[in-house]
Order: C-alpha cells, then sequence, then structure tokens
C-alpha cells in the first residue's frame, strides 16, 4: 500500500473492491459476533481507519463526508463490518477534540490505535487526588476487540455530573457472551466492564467540547471537519452503515432480477410491478445518500467560515440523520418481499441485510420520535427539547 495519501476516489475504489470479499465474509462476521480480524486487517490496509487522523500522526485528515461514503461502500457487503467502520472511524474525529498531550499519548508512537465507546446509565466518578475512581459496565461497545483505548463517560459521585473520559484497554475487561442479536450482530458491541479504575485529570473530556476546539489544539490543518455537531452531525457515520446496505441490497436484486424467471416461464424482469418496486427503492437509496452527503458538506462550508453552523441546520441534520435510515429501511422491505421465499434462506445475503437495516433503524442517535420532535417543535416556533441536555454539545 503506498504511503502518500489517498484521494476520495482511491478511497472509494478500495472500498468497491472488497464488496465481493466482505460478503463471502459477512456469515462469518455474524457467527463471530464481531469484525474479523482479517477484515481489520483490510480496513487498515486500506487506509480507512486513516481518514480522520490529522496528518502529523500519519492521518489523511480528511473531510468527514469522505469516510461516510466510504463506508456507504462497504456495508454494500457487509453491514456489521461497515458499523465497525463508522463507530472506530468516527472517534478518531471526536477525541482530536483533545489536548497535545493526549493526542501525543494516543497516537504519536503507534497512529493506527483506535478508541471503542460504550453507555452506562450507573457509571460512577468518584473524585480522589489527581483524578477519579471509575466502574461501569458499558453496554454497545461496538469495535471493542480491536480497541486500545474506550471514550466514555460517567456521573460524578456527590455531585451527578456528567464527565467524559478515556481509559486505556489494560483496565478494560470484554464482556464476550453479551452481545447476542437479530442484527448487525458483527458489530461485536458488547458490554465491557471497569472496576475501581484511576482517571487521571488529563483524561478527562469534560466540559463537552464545543465549537471553539475543532482540533484547533490540535494543530491540525483542516480544522472545520473537527468542528462537526457530536449531537447534531457525527452520527451521519451511523447514517451511512443503514444506506449502504440498501445499496448493496438494490445493486444484489437487480443483477439477481435481470436473470430470473417465474415457475411458468416468464422474465420476472418484464413484470410492470417489478419494475416499479425496483425504480422506487432506487429513488429512496439515492435521496438517501444525497442527503446524508449534503447535509455534511453544507455543514462544512459554513464550518469554514465561522465556528458554528446555524441552530436551524442542527435540527435539520438531525432529522435527517433519523429520516434517512428509514428511507433505507423502506427500500430494502420493498424487495426483500419481492424476492419471494427464495430471499429467506439463511446461506443467502438478503436476510442479513434485512435483519441489518432495521438493527441500524434502532440506534439511539438515529431514533426518529426524538429527532422529528426536537425538528418539530423548532420549526413550529417553540423550544426544542430533547437531546442534548444542559450543559452539553450540540
Amino acid at each position: 500500500m503506498s504511503t502518500d495519501t489517498p484521494t476520495r476516489d482511491d478511497l472509494l475504489a478500495r472500498a468497491r473492491a472488497m464488496v465481493p470479499t466482505l460478503i463471502e465474509r459477512a456469515p462469518k462476521c455474524e457467527e463471530m459476533r464481531r469484525l474479523p480480524d482479517e477484515t481489520y486487517e483490510d480496513f487498515k490496509q486500506a487506509g480507512f481507519f486513516k481518514i480522520g487522523l490529522p496528518k502529523k500522526y500519519g492521518g489523511y485528515e480528511m473531510d468527514y463526508d469522505v469516510l461516510c461514503e466510504v463506508i456507504m461502500e462497504v456495508a454494500h457487503g457487509c453491514g456489521s463490518s461497515a458499523w465497525n467502520l463508522a463507530v472506530l472511524g468516527e472517534h478518531n474525529y471526536t477525541l482530536t477534540n483533545s489536548s497535545a498531550e493526549v493526542l501525543d499519548e494516543l497516537w504519536a508512537e503507534d497512529p493506527d490505535v483506535l478508541l471503542s465507546s460504550g453507555n452506562s446509565q450507573n457509571a460512577e466518578l468518584e473524585p480522589v487526588d489527581g483524578g477519579y475512581i471509575f466502574n461501569a459496565r458499558l453496554q454497545f461497545s461496538s469495535g471493542c476487540d480491536h480497541a486500545s483505548w474506550w471514550m466514555c463517560g460517567g456521573f460524578e459521585k456527590g455531585t451527578g455530573q456528567r464527565r467524559g473520559i478515556i481509559v486505556p484497554k489494560e483496565h478494560a475487561t470484554i464482556i464476550d457472551d453479551s452481545w447476542h442479536v437479530a442484527g448487525l450482530a458483527g458489530s461485536g458491541s458488547k458490554d465491557v466492564e471497569f472496576k475501581d479504575v484511576f482517571i487521571p485529570n488529563k483524561h478527562l473530556r469534560s466540559p463537552p467540547f464545543g465549537p471553539e476546539w475543532g482540533g484547533k489544539k490540535a494543530g491540525v490543518e483542516n480544522p472545520a471537519t473537527y468542528r462537526l455537531s457530536q449531537q447534531s452531525t457525527k452520527p451521519f457515520t451511523l447514517t451511512s452503515v443503514s444506506v449502504g446496505i440498501a445499496g448493496g441490497v438494490l445493486q444484489a436484486f437487480t443483477e439477481q432480477m435481470k436473470e430470473r424467471h417465474s415457475c411458468f416461464g416468464q422474465g420476472v424482469a418484464d413484470f410492470q410491478s417489478m419494475q416499479l418496486r425496483v425504480a422506487e427503492s432506487a429513488a429512496e437509496y439515492h435521496a438517501a445518500r444525497m442527503i446524508v452527503l449534503k447535509d455534511i458538506q453544507e455543514s462544512l462550508a459554513i464550518l469554514r467560515e465561522q465556528d458554528d453552523i446555524p441552530e436551524e441546520m442542527h435540527h435539520r441534520n438531525r432529522r435527517d440523520m433519523a429520516y434517512c435510515p428509514r428511507f433505507a429501511a423502506a427500500s430494502v422491505d420493498r424487495l426483500f418481499y419481492a424476492a419471494g421465499a427464495g430471499g429467506l434462506f439463511t446461506e443467502g445475503n438478503l436476510q442479513r441485510q434485512f435483519r441489518d437495516v432495521h438493527a441500524g433503524c434502532a440506534q439511539v442517535f438515529l431514533n426518529w420520535d426524538i429527532n422529528a420532535t426536537v425538528y418539530g417543535r423548532a420549526i413550529l416556533g417553540l423550544e426544542p427539547g430533547g437531546p442534548p441536555g444542559p450543559g452539553e454539545a450540540k
């Protein structure tokens, strides 16, 4: 692999070239309930994890929409593999909003270091001299098997204030038998436990970083892409997984229907109903893809001129990041039902894609009810309400 910085087209070509292999590995990925090591190595060699890594650490420091577009292509082959890339790749952007000391600790000696995350309502941070003692059992730690650090949060004992932290792998216990699910099983989103871990103050990520950070303290050349909102733009990587799955289904389905005949010998492609289904699913897929990329690109254009995007754009982005997975699921559903009983066989990819696209819609940041309500209230002149809470970044 060349050490030169690849172009967007280079990265997309590498992703497309992987799709047949990812389809072949998808059953193994699902059975293992995590990203196969060989797929991790393929992503690493292709430079996918470097898309958002600062140049000073050997990364490409590319715009966020490049990562999202690569994720879409990867998801043509395997939704779970794409989910790993979506989570681990996004965290390189997020962690760049840290002190130079922390970034050097993470990446100066090993630019391949990746960070997972996780959620817990009972994570506790007990103040002690020089830092905190952290206890938690995190859930939904996607990509944890290939992570060296965790970015997560906890509630300060006594005050209840939520604080963000980073924790190295040596303090983590992955609960391997905690992730048995119907969709995106290969995302490896297992529970991870931390017991009595000392967190030095330098590893705090609180208060949450706002637009005034934006990678400025990391000395990056492309600060706009690091100022994208954690709540209203970063989850587009997760949206991109569902969109990419829909693209993979559309591509495979149309190729299969060109050769398929009914039990009466008629060419299925001649059925007007099939033509209408393919057309509508294609429209939904392409609309979702364009919306994701356009929203990010418009946000970046504004951030190159000023510190933050307008409030109404935050709300629009959240609306779109939750609606595009619904577009994707509708596109897949229409073709899944048209595939008939042949789409049910477990050795086929379609049934997995059907389950995976719906699992993607269930992610909390992509929750339509929450995001649509925030947008609807704002557009009607009411206080938006909903996440983020007081003191949290948009």
